[in-house]
C-alpha cells in the first residue's frame, strides 16, 4: 500500500539511499553509522568517503557522506550531515531508529542536480542488508513522518523548480500496511523566464512570471474489506484555480496490492486484478481563481473580439461538440453547466455516484460497447458554480 500511496514522495527522499552492496567503506568503529553506511551501498555505487563520526547521548552524525556510481559520468549523492536517534540492529536485520536527519543533500544524475537542505524522518525502520541484497527486492523504508525542506532541482536546461517543503506522514498502521496517511506539498516554484520560448510566451500573455502550487492529500484504507477513501487530492495554483480529487473503490484488499506489485512488469495481469475493484464514487471540481478569465480574455483578443462575444461564439458550437457524446439528458445537462460556467467562471463539479459500487471490468465494457450510456451507469453529474 505504501507503494501505491507514499512510495513516490518517500523514494526522492528515504529510499534514495537505500540498495544492495557489499561493504566497501572503511568502518568507522561505530556500530550504528556502519549499520547505516551499510544500507547507503548499492550495486554500482559505493561510498568514496566518509566525515567524522561523532556521538552525543543517544544521537550519531556522520559528517561528509560522499556516494558514486562507478561507471563514468554517472550518479552522485552527497550528504552534509546525518544524524541517526536511537538507532539499532533488530534480531531481523532491520534497523530501526527514532529518527533520521538529513542535511544539505545533493544528487546529481544525468545532467540534473538535486538538492535538499533537511529532511527529518520519525519512527524509521530501514530494510536489513539481506533484504536489500534480493535481485528482485521491493524493501523500501517504513517510517510515521518525513518532513523536507528547501528542494531545488535543476536540469541539464538549467530550469529550476523550487519546494518550499514536503510532509508525508503514515497516521495509522496495521502491520506492515499504512491504513492511513497524509502528504502536504508547499511552493512548489517555477518561473516563466526558465521555461522554453513557446511555454513561456503562453504564460507571459496571459500574463504570469511565475508558476507556484501546493498540493494536500490524505487517505483511509482497509486491507481486510479493501475500501479506499482518497476523500481529498487537492492541487492549488497560486492567481490560477484549484483542482480537487476525491473517490472512494473498493477490493483493493492486502492480497489485491501484492499482486499488483507483483504484476507491476506484466500489464495484462495488471489489468486483469484492477478489472475486480469497483468504483462507489468520484468528483472532480474545479475552482477558478483568475485561469479561466485570462484564458478566456486571451482567445477573444487573439480571435479579434471581446470576451463576451467569444462566449456567445462557444456557447453556439456547444450543442455540435457535444452531440457526439449521444445522450440527449446528459448533453443537456452539460450544456447547462458549461454556459453557466463560461458566463461567470466559478467552479465546475464533475460527480459520479452511482446507487450501488460499479465492477471496473462494467465500467470498460460499457466504454466499449456502449459509452454514451455511461453517465447514466456511474450516476454522473456536471454542475457550475455551486457550493463546496
Amino acid at each position: 500500500m505504501r507503494s501505491l500511496f507514499l512510495r513516490g514522495a518517500s523514494a526522492a527522499a528515504l529510499g534514495l539511499f537505500l540498495t544492495s552492496g557489499a561493504l566497501a567503506f572503511d568502518p568507522t568503529g561505530n556500530a550504528a553509522a556502519d549499520a547505516f553506511l551499510k544500507r547507503l551501498e548499492a550495486g554500482e555505487t559505493k561510498i568514496v568517503s566518509v566525515g567524522d563520526v561523532s556521538e552525543d547521548g543517544d544521537q550519531v552524525s556522520i559528517e561528509s557522506i560522499v556516494l558514486a556510481d562507478s561507471k563514468p559520468e554517472g550518479d552522485k549523492m552527497e550528504i552534509g550531515v546525518a544524524t541517526l536517534t536511537a538507532a539499532e540492529e533488530q534480531a531481523d536485520g532491520k534497523l530501526a531508529m527514532d529518527g533520521l536527519a538529513l542535511e544539505e543533500l545533493t544528487l546529481t544524475s544525468d545532467g540534473t542536480v538535486m538538492t535538499l537542505a533537511q529532511l527529518v524522518a520519525t519512527e524509521v525502520t530501514l530494510p536489513s542488508v539481506a533484504d536489500l541484497a534480493k535481485a528482485d527486492s521491493t524493501a523500501t523504508p517504513g517510517y510515521s513522518t518525513v518532513e523536507i525542506e528547501g528542494v531545488t532541482i535543476l536540469d541539464k536546461d538549467k530550469t529550476e523548480v523550487g519546494v518550499e517543503s514536503i510532509y508525508l506522514a503514515a497516521n495509522s498502521m496495521e502491520g506492515n500496511w499504512p491504513t492511513s496517511g497524509e502528504l502536504q506539498v508547499t511552493g512548489i516554484a517555477l518561473t516563466a523566464a526558465q521555461m522554453e520560448e513557446e511555454a513561456k510566451k503562453q504564460l507571459t500573455e496571459l500574463g504570469y512570471d511565475k508558476l507556484s502550487f501546493d498540493i494536500a492529500s490524505n487517505f483511509t484504507w482497509s486491507p481486510q474489506t479493501g475500501d479506499l477513501d482518497f476523500p481529498q487530492f487537492d492541487l492549488t495554483g497560486a492567481d490560477m484555480g484549484s483542482l480537487a480529487l476525491a473517490f472512494k473503490i473498493g477490493g483493493l484488499t492486502a492480497d489485491v496490492v501484492k499482486k499488483l506489485e507483483a504484476a507491476k512488469d506484466n500489464s495484462e495481469e495488471s489489468m486483469a486484478l484492477l478489472q475486480g475493484l469497483s468504483v462507489s464514487s468520484l468528483r472532480l471540481r474545479f475552482e477558478n481563481a483568475s485561469l479561466v478569465d485570462r484564458v478566456l480574455d486571451q482567445q477573444a483578443k487573439a480571435a479579434g473580439t471581446d470576451r463576451a462575444a467569444f462566449v456567445t461564439q462557444l456557447k453556439a458550437g456547444m450543442p455540435m461538440m457535444l452531440a457526439l457524446l449521444q445522450n440527449p439528458d446528459f448533453q443537456t445537462s452539460v450544456s447547462t453547466a458549461l454556459s453557466s460556467f463560461l458566463d461567470k467562471p466559478g467552479s465546475l463539479t464533475v460527480e459520479a455516484k452511482p446507487a450501488q459500487p460499479v465492477p471496473v471490468a462494467q465500467i470498460m465494457g460499457t466504454a466499449m460497447l456502449a459509452p454514451q450510456t455511461l453517465p447514466q451507469v456511474l450516476g454522473v453529474a456536471v454542475t457550475a458554480n455551486t457550493a463546496p
